[in-house]
Parts: structure tokens; sequence; C-alpha cells
């Protein structure tokens, strides 16, 4: 059985899919308008329509009748069917075969697994990993196929993501993106904004204001917060790096050479005083370390709370809890110092990966699918199963009407001002993390108490992992 691929993918980009990055796009305008200020690298995806198509050739014939790869992930739920259509769909154009082996949805058990056969000249064809930190763990260069060489890979994948998943050098490139981004921001409920006539912040004092209205004015949360979930309790306190890029955007790699201490940049600082901020003025949950994600979610669209600092996998859960509520909600960014200074920070979906020691009869099937995965016919097949709620970081594919509006605010402004969390530049990150912002969370330290206790904790994990200065 002979299948074409032929996906004629003449696609516009109607929403930025793929600015977000280090370095990525800075602005203080609003999305919209154009930047006063950015940097010389221009964005991957654009809020216009493309006049190129993304596509295989037509005249390609694939017949890998026979083949069989095995592909290792840890997705579930409602993504995980979405990839399992994507698989499904290439397996169906192409006569191939594909096992499917569910990795452990703990990331640190995963990554071992990986490790081990990695070590063993054991990996599975194709696999999930983390990128960053995570992907270094399986010594890429050693175990990773570099799709460098693949025409498709820079026409395809966004120019941000590929920094991220490169060597040191900028050469080879080990990973496509799996799944999508997640913008992170303040998501609020615009039906009790209107009835307060509350007005987008664009400033943190003009939030807090808007916090002591809902607080004196009605019995709702101004600030619900989910602190029992350990991402729930970084959201915000990681999207501030925001700022701290956009004012110095070598300070990942600066603290990474022990040029700079964290204490040292005020704006970095300010991440810590924000969350003070909101446990001393009495605007976050009465007890937040007992706040689930799921309970935030709920809260926010019923109006029992007006705000919470999420990432736009929020509005999947909204969807699922009270789909009728889900276009009552908004989006915008963390607020800081300067109306003229607003942006946001995202992370970065976690990536495909295909063994370097892939049978050579797999090889040709191995990079068609890697292939077929960045391009408009495998979103269709995602999108089939379930809405996205971020971007794929792919060049010149659209997304579906379904996505929330909430959700496209969100990547209105990944287009226009972003960058990734620190995480992704800077792969120093003490274990204690969660632990030390849930204190100062709930005012058991102050914000330099917890600087110090980051700052402990982030020397002790850079020592471990033999970074150079530490």
């Amino acid at each position: 059985m002979k299948k074409k691929l032929a996906l004629a993918l003449a696609l516009s980009c109607t929403l930025g899919l793929a600015a977000c990055g280090s370095p990525g796009t800075s602005s203080s305008a609003d999305p919209g308008t154009e930047s006063s200020s950015s940097v010389s690298q221009e964005p991957a995806g654009s809020l216009a329509a493309s006049s190129d198509s993304v596509q295989f050739e037509e005249d390609q014939e694939w017949n890998f009748e026979g083949v069989t790869l095995n592909i290792a992930h840890s997705t579930t739920g409602e993504v995980g069917d979405a990839l399992q259509a994507q698989l499904d769909a290439f397996s169906e154009l192409t006569g191939c075969k594909i096992k499917v082996e569910l990795l452990s949805s703990n990331s640190e058990e995963s990554v071992y697994t990986l490790e081990v056969r990695a070590a063993t000249g054991n990996l599975p064809d194709l696999f999930q990993s983390s990128i960053g930190a995570q992907l270094d763990k399986l010594d890429p260069a050693a175990n990773i196929y570099d799709l460098s060489g693949q025409d498709w890979i820079r026409e395809n994948v966004a120019s941000s993501y590929l920094d991220l998943v490169s060597d040191a050098d900028g050469n080879a490139v080990y990973c496509i993106p799996l799944t999508t981004s997640n913008v992170a921001g303040c998501f609020y409920n615009r039906k009790v904004y209107e009835e307060l006539n509350l007005e987008i912040p664009t400033t943190w004092e003009e939030f807090l204001d808007n916090c002591e209205t809902i607080k004196t004015s009605t019995d709702k949360v101004p600030v619900v917060t989910p602190y029992s979930d350990g991402a729930g309790s970084q959201i915000l306190f990681l999207s501030q790096y925001y700022y701290v890029w956009n004012e110095d955007p070598g300070f990942a790699e600066k603290y990474t050479n022990r040029e700079v201490e964290l204490h040292d940049s005020e704006t970095f600082m300010r991440g810590l005083r924000k969350l003070n901020d909101l446990y001393t003025k009495g605007y976050q949950s009465d007890d937040p370390l007992a706040v689930s994600f799921e309970k935030s979610a709920i809260d926010l669209a019923n109006g029992d709370a007006v705000m919470t600092f999420s990432r736009t996998n929020i509005m999947s859960t909204i969807s699922n809890v009270a789909p009728d509520k889900a276009g009552d909600i908004g989006f915008f960014p963390l607020p800081d110092t300067s109306s003229e200074v607003r942006g946001v920070a995202t992370w970065m979906p976690v990536a495909w990966c295909m063994s370097k020691n892939i049978a050579p009869e797999k090889e040709a099937c191995a990079l068609a699918l890697m292939e077929y995965l960045t391009t408009g016919e495998a979103i269709d097949a995602y999108c089939q199963v379930t809405t996205p709620t971020g971007a794929f970081m792919l060049n010149n594919v659209t997304l579906p009407d379904t996505i929330s509006d909430a959700a496209r605010e969100a990547q209105e402004w990944v287009a226009k001002s972003s960058t990734s969390v620190m995480e992704y530049s800077c792969n120093i990150k003490g274990s204690n993390m969660v632990t030390i912002l849930q204190m100062a969370e709930t005012g058991e330290y102050t914000p330099e108490e917890a600087i110090a206790e980051i700052e402990k904790d982030n020397t002790i994990d850079a020592q471990q992992k033999g970074v150079a200065g530490w």
C-alpha cells in the first residue's frame, strides 16, 4: 500500500504561534501595536497571513509497510488522545505500524527510565522529553538524532523553539515540539470586572487598587491562589522573569556564570514582593495551601474569585468543569511598574526526540513522522480531538476558531512581548523552590528571607550539576 503525503497547507498564521523564546521579542506596546523596542531577531510566526505554505512534496510516495516504530511518551488525557490521533493518521498515510509505550507521568521517573535506556543503547525510536536541563541528562550528542540536516526543520519549527533544543553552537537540532506552549499571566472574570467597572490594570499599583475594590465591595476572593499545586505556587514568581529579561536579556547567562546575584536585581525581587503584597493585604485565598488548581478554575469561572495567576492550560480545565463559562474569562499580563512595558513569560512545549541509534531500516520512516508532526495536517488531527490552549511553536499553521478568547488574547501577547521563563536559559533551579515560595506566600518568609533561601538552594543545585564558578 502506497500513500501520498500530499499536504497542501496554505494556512495563515492567525495567532502568534512562535514568538516566545530566548531571545524573543520584546515590546512596550500592547498587542496589535508596533514595538518601540525590539531585539534584532524577528519573532517566528506572525499575526499576519502567510503567503507560504508548508507541505510535503506532492509527488512523493511513501511506503513504510512492514516498518514498526516504537514510540514512548507520558502524555495522557485528551492531549494524549490527540497525540494518538496524529500517530494513527500518519500510520494510515504511510502503512507503517506504531507501537506506543506509556511512560510514567512522574517526570523524574520517566527521565530516569530514558537515562537507563540511553546508557544501554536501547532508547525507543521516538520518545518524549522535557527540554533544557532534562534534555541535557540524556547527552543529546551521543543519544539523540541530529535533525539539522532535514530541509523542513527550520522551515516548519519556530526558531525560538529551535534555539532551546540545539547544541551550544546552534548547529545540531535535537527536538521538535510535542504539544503546545503555556502562556502565563492573569486570568480574570470579565463579568465581575464589568459589574465593578474595573479597568484592565497596566501597573502593579493599579492591580492592587482593583484588588482593594473587590475586597471592600464584594464577598469575592480578589485573587484565588492554588498554592497546594507546585506549579500554581510558582506561576506569578516565574512570570516576573519577562521584566528581568526585558531589562537585561543576558541575565540568565550572567547568573549561570555567577556574574550577578538574584537579590541584586530589584526587578527580580519584585516577583517575591508581589507575592508578599497578596498575603499582607489579604487579597488571596484564606487557606491558599488548600486550594487546588481545579478549584481555582471553578471559582474563577463561577465568579466566586475574580482573578488568578495561571498558565493558559487553565482554560482547558475551565472548558471541562464549566464549559458555559469559558467565554467569561479574559487575560492580561502580570503588571509591573510601567504601563509602557508589559509582556508575558511562557513555558515551552515538551519535545519529541528520535534515537540516534535507530535501526537503519526504520530511519526514513521515523524522519517522515517527525516531519509530519510539524505540519498543518498533523495539527488538524490534534485539534479534532482537543482544543489547544497555547501555541504549537510551528510556523504557518492555523489554530481553530474554538480556541477561547482568553487563550487567544494570551497568544497575541506572545507574538508581541514575550520570553520563555528563566529555566530554559539557565538550568540552575534548586529542588526546594516550591516549599520556599509557599512559605513566602503564607508569610513565613519575607521577600528578603525567601531570596536568601532560594540562592542557597540554587547553589547546592549548581554544585551538584558541576556548573563552573559555583
